[in-house]
């Protein structure tokens, strides 16, 4: 391996690490609240919180490692015309992409507003993954007796992600498996699915 993507490698690796430890040093120097601990949010621990950040990591990391050793190791020519058929080929699926970064966000939004909810036990829902499904964005949770709290709290969500209606939707055999459903277009008239927790749609993401 030649020196310069070593260098390369140690500048990104150093600004991802030196991003994520002002991000940690900003929570740790948060002050404890006098709340009680039953109605408090814990922190989650140090490897989930690398899981969160997982894609603005490997963004500012290996993203750019890969890019400088492909193109040292392929040449000007080969790179240019590889690239080029890259930024073809994103700018073809534009659309997709967008709503894949959109979907990454609203990871971030939703976990910021989770401590707001004051959730029993201060166990906040752990964020397994979220993707695209057609116009809306399916989010996978994994929290134990999180799904009444946070289907009485779906408008704090939708204007967390600042859209109209989120569904809350439990797993049809895991009852720690809760599904967010964050849906831009306003609510379907689907009697029980939004008021009564117990009269559950399961989704097709479950079948």
């Amino acid at each position: 391996m030649t020196s310069g993507p070593v260098i390369v490698a140690a500048l990104v690796l150093a600004a991802g690490t030196g991003r994520l430890l002002r991000h940690l040093g900003g929570v740790l120097r948060r002050r404890p609240t006098g709340r009680s601990t039953e109605m408090t949010s814990t922190q989650p621990a140090f490897p989930l919180r690398v899981y969160h950040w997982r894609w603005e990591i490997l963004a500012v990391t290996l993203l750019p490692y890969g890019v400088v050793t492909f193109a040292l190791w392929a040449g000007p020519l080969w790179a240019t015309a590889v690239f080029s058929a890259g930024l073809g080929l994103a700018l073809l699926r534009r659309h997709r992409i967008r709503a894949r970064i959109h979907a990454i966000r609203l990871q971030h939004r939703l976990r910021a507003v989770f401590p707001q909810l004051r959730l029993p036990g201060g166990r906040r829902p752990a964020i397994l993954w979220s993707r695209p499904r057609g116009g809306d964005i399916v989010v996978s949770l994994y929290g134990r007796e999180a799904f009444e709290d946070l289907h009485r709290h779906r408008t704090v969500l939708a204007a967390a992600c600042a859209v109209p209606e989120v569904y809350v939707d439990r797993h049809p055999r895991y009852a720690s498996l809760v599904t967010l459903t964050i849906s831009p277009t306003p609510p379907k008239h689907e009697p029980g699915r939004a008021s009564l927790p117990s009269n559950v749609v399961p989704l097709r993401v479950h079948s």
